[in-house]
């Protein structure tokens, strides 16, 4: 199985779209430049493991 690691930095719309596809691999982890992006709750909802990194 592929693992998938996404990038976001807002609302999470296009994380969602992939969190409720049929994907032949594993959203296994959300990366954030923002803290306070959506997508990480999107995430942690879908019991994903998030990360943030700010620079």
């Amino acid at each position: 199985m592929i693992k998938i690691a996404v990038l976001v930095s807002g609302s999470g719309s296009n994380l969602q779209a992939l969190i409720d596809a049929n994907l032949s691999g594993q959203i296994v982890g959300v990366i954030s430049n923002k803290p306070e992006a959506f997508a990480l709750t999107r995430a942690q909802q879908a019991d994903i493991q998030t990360a943030v990194i700010e620079s």
